[in-house]
C-alpha cells in the first residue's frame, strides 16, 4: 500500500535540488504546490479505493492552498546598492562660512594696514588697542568660518537591498508533516471502509438463506457424481449461474484453497462437491477426495 510519506521519500533528493536553485519564497511555494501535484499523481496510479482517492485528492488540494503560510525564511543577508555612474556627492558648507570668513580677512587686513600706519607715523600707545582689538575680531571670526565649514552630509541615494535565503530543509520538514498527517487520514478511511465492508458481509451471511444454500449442495453433490452426463453438467451450469446471480460464488478443489473443503477416501480424485464462498468469504465448505 503507496503512503504520500514514501513517495515524499523517494522523491526527497530531487525535490531538494529543485529547491535548492530557489532564493525567494514565491518560486518555493510554487515547487511545494507541484510536489504535492506529483505526489497525488503517484498516489492515483495505486491500488486504492475510489474514497481514498477522492479523500486524497482533497486532502492535497487543501494542503496546495496552505503552502502561502510556509516558513521558508532562512539566514538574512543586507547590502546598499549604487547605480552605475553615481558620482558621491561633497556635502555642502552653511552659508554663514563665506559670511566669517570675509569678517575675520577684512579684520586681519584692518589690523594689518593700521599697524603699517603706525610704523609709518609716531603712534600714540592709547592707539595700539584698535589693531589689537582687529586681531582679536580677525581671530573670532577665523574661528566661526572654521565651524561654519563643516560640510552637510550628502544624501544617501544607495538602495538598500535584502535577501533572506530559504530554508530547504525546513521546506521538506513542513511537506514531510503534511503527508504524515493526510496518511494518517487516509488510513483512517481505509479502517472505516474495511468495517464497512466487513458489516456488509456480515449482514450479507445472515441474509442467505441456509436450508436453500443446503438443497444446492446436495444438487450439486448429486450432479457432480454424474458430471459426465449432458443433463448433470446443464444442472450444475444452471446452479452455478442462480447462486452467481446472488453473489455466491461455486469454487472447486485445488491445493491453494483445501482449506475449503473437508476431505474423504473415494475412489475419484477433485472435487465432490464445491464450496461455497461470497467475496472471499466462506459460505459453506465443499467436498473432495485425493483418491485412492
Amino acid at each position: 500500500m503507496v503512503s504520500f510519506q514514501s513517495i515524499l521519500e523517494q522523491d526527497k533528493e530531487r525535490f531538494l535540488s529543485l529547491l535548492s536553485k530557489n532564493t525567494s519564497v514565491l518560486p518555493t511555494v510554487r515547487e511545494v504546490e507541484n510536489e504535492f501535484d506529483r505526489m497525488l499523481y503517484t498516489f492515483n496510479n495505486g491500488d486504492e479505493s475510489d474514497a481514498v482517492k477522492e479523500a486524497a485528492a482533497h486532502m492535497i488540494s487543501t494542503a496546495k492552498n496552505a503552502t502561502a503560510f510556509l516558513d521558508t525564511s532562512g539566514e538574512a543577508t543586507f547590502w546598499k546598492r549604487t547605480k552605475v555612474g553615481d558620482q558621491p556627492e561633497k556635502g555642502r558648507r552653511s552659508p554663514l562660512f563665506a559670511i566669517w570668513l570675509v569678517l575675520s580677512i577684512l579684520c586681519a587686513g584692518g589690523a594689518a594696514g593700521f599697524w603699517y600706519y603706525l610704523h609709518q607715523a609716531d603712534p600714540d600707545p592709547l592707539q595700539l588697542w584698535m589693531p589689537i582689538g582687529a586681531v582679536l575680531l580677525a581671530a573670532l571670526f577665523g574661528i566661526f568660518a572654521g565651524i561654519a565649514s563643516h560640510r552637510k552630509a550628502p544624501e544617501d541615494r544607495s538602495e538598500l537591498q535584502a535577501e533572506v535565503a530559504v530554508d530547504i530543509q525546513k521546506v521538506y520538514r513542513a511537506v514531510l508533516s503534511a503527508a504524515l498527517i493526510i496518511d494518517k487520514n487516509l488510513d483512517d478511511i481505509r479502517t472505516s471502509e474495511r468495517i464497512q465492508a466487513r458489516k456488509e458481509l456480515n449482514e450479507r451471511k445472515e441474509a442467505v438463506d441456509k436450508a436453500e444454500l443446503e438443497l444446492f449442495a446436495h444438487l450439486l453433490e448429486a450432479a457432480y457424481a454424474t458430471k459426465e452426463e449432458e443433463a448433470s453438467a446443464e444442472m450444475i451450469s444452471q446452479i452455478k449461474f442462480y447462486l452467481h446471480r446472488h453473489q455466491i460464488e461455486t469454487t472447486d478443489y485445488s491445493e491453494e484453497n483445501a482449506r475449503w473443503f473437508d476431505m474423504i477416501p473415494a475412489y475419484e480424485k477433485g472435487t465432490l462437491r464445491p464450496a461455497f464462498t461470497t467475496e472471499g468469504v466462506l459460505l459453506k465448505k465443499g467436498l473432495a477426495s485425493h483418491g485412492e
